[in-house]
C-alpha cells in the first residue's frame, strides 16, 4: 500500500525514435526547480514506480540514492519505491509505470486505462538479439553461417541443426519483435507457425546451456538479459548475435500514471534523477544503453559490445503489430 491506502499495482508499444525525440521532456515543475529545497516539512510524499522486472533493480539502486537527497514537493520530501511488475501484469493505481516497450502503453490503453499515456519518455534500451552459447557460436563461425532472422524459421543453418526458443508474444515484446522482423525481410513466411514449433515458453537463458549440445539452442532475448546472465554465469556464458538486418530496441518508457498533481510532480522528479550521469552509469553498469542506443566505451569493452546502436529496422506500423499478435494467437 502507498501512503494514501492505495494498492501498489493491480491489471492490464512508439518506438526508441520517438522515445528519443521525448528523453529529454521532463515535467514543468521540476524544470522550473520547484523541488530544489534544503529542507522538508511533514511526511514524505511516498510514490511507486511500477518497472519491468529486469530494469526494477537499477531503478532501485537509483532510487536508493534519490530517497536520501533532497526533492521537495509541497513541502514534503520525495520518497520512491519500485516494484517489478510484469507488463501482461500491469494493473494500474501507481504513480509511474516502466515498462520494456512503448507498444505496451497503447495495449493497456486500448485496454481502456486512460491514465497511461501515449508516448512518454525512454530512460534506458536494449536491442533485441539473438542468444546462444559460445560453442555454437564457434560453430555458426566454422560453418559460414550468416546470422539472420530467418534463421527462426529454420530446423538448420547450413546443415546443422538448430533448436529455436521464442517467448509467447502475449507475454513479453521480445518474441512479439522477433515476429516483426522476420515479416519485414520475408513476407510469405508463417513465422508464427516457425517460431511455434519450438517457442512460446519461457525462453530463459538458463535454458540454453541446459539444452542438448547438438541441439543447437538459438533464442530470442535481449542484449542486456545476456549481460546480467553473465555476470552471475561467467564459467558457462552465453552470447548475443546481432541479425545482419538490424533490429529493433526495447525502449522503456517512464509514464506517469499519477492523478493527483502533487504525485505527478514527485513521479517526474524521480523521472529527472533518472537523467542524472550517476543513474545513466547504473543503467549501463546493468546491461542497458542509453536512450538513443549508445554504450559507454568502458561498459562496452567490459561486455565486448559495440558502442554505437545498432542498426535498425523499419519501424512497425500499428496494423503490422497487431497482425503479428493475431497470427500468433490463430
Amino acid at each position: 500500500m502507498d501512503d494514501n491506502g492505495r494498492p501498489l499495482w493491480g491489471r492490464p508499444a512508439a518506438w526508441a525514435a520517438v522515445a528519443l525525440l521525448l528523453s529529454g521532456a521532463v515535467g514543468g515543475a521540476w524544470a522550473s526547480g520547484l523541488f530544489s529545497a534544503p529542507a522538508c516539512s511533514g511526511a514524505p510524499l511516498r510514490i511507486t514506480v511500477a518497472a519491468q522486472p529486469e530494469i526494477a533493480p537499477a531503478l532501485s539502486d537509483v532510487a536508493s540514492r534519490f530517497n536520501v537527497e533532497t526533492h521537495r514537493v509541497g513541502g514534503r520530501c520525495v520518497r520512491a519505491r519500485v516494484t517489478p511488475v510484469a507488463p501482461a501484469s500491469y494493473e494500474g493505481r501507481v504513480d509511474a509505470w516502466v515498462p520494456e516497450s512503448s507498444l505496451w502503453l497503447a495495449i493497456v490503453r486500448e485496454g481502456g486505462d486512460t491514465s497511461v499515456p501515449s508516448t512518454a519518455p525512454s530512460v534506458a534500451s536494449t536491442p533485441v538479439v539473438l542468444a546462444t552459447t559460445r560453442p555454437v557460436e564457434g560453430e555458426f563461425e566454422d560453418a559460414g553461417v550468416d546470422i539472420s532472422w530467418k534463421l527462426l524459421l529454420k530446423g538448420k543453418a547450413d546443415g546443422l541443426a538448430l533448436t529455436r526458443i521464442a517467448a509467447d508474444p502475449g507475454a513479453g515484446m521480445t518474441g512479439t519483435i522477433a515476429m516483426l522482423a522476420i515479416g519485414q525481410i520475408d513476407k510469405d513466411a508463417d513465422v508464427a507457425g516457425a517460431l511455434r514449433e519450438n517457442g512460446g515458453q519461457a525462453a530463459t537463458l538458463a535454458g540454453l546451456t541446459d539444452a542438448e549440445r547438438f541441439g543447437r539452442p538459438l533464442a530470442v532475448s535481449t542484449e542486456q538479459a545476456v549481460v546480467a546472465y553473465n555476470g552471475t554465469h561467467r564459467p558457462n556464458p552465453v552470447v548475443s548475435l546481432m541479425p545482419d538486418e538490424g533490429t529493433l530496441m526495447l525502449d522503456h518508457p517512464f509514464a506517469v500514471t499519477a492523478k493527483d498533481p502533487r504525485r505527478r510532480d514527485a513521479a517526474e522528479a524521480f523521472q529527472a534523477a533518472l537523467g542524472a550521469r550517476s543513474a545513466r552509469d547504473t543503467l549501463q553498469r546493468a546491461g542497458f544503453r542509453t536512450p538513443d542506443g549508445s554504450l559507454a566505451a568502458p561498459y562496452a569493452r567490459e561486455y565486448d559490445l559495440p558502442e554505437k546502436a545498432p542498426e535498425s529496422l523499419r519501424l512497425p506500423t500499428r496494423e503490422e503489430i497487431d497482425e503479428a499478435l493475431a497470427s500468433w494467437k490463430a
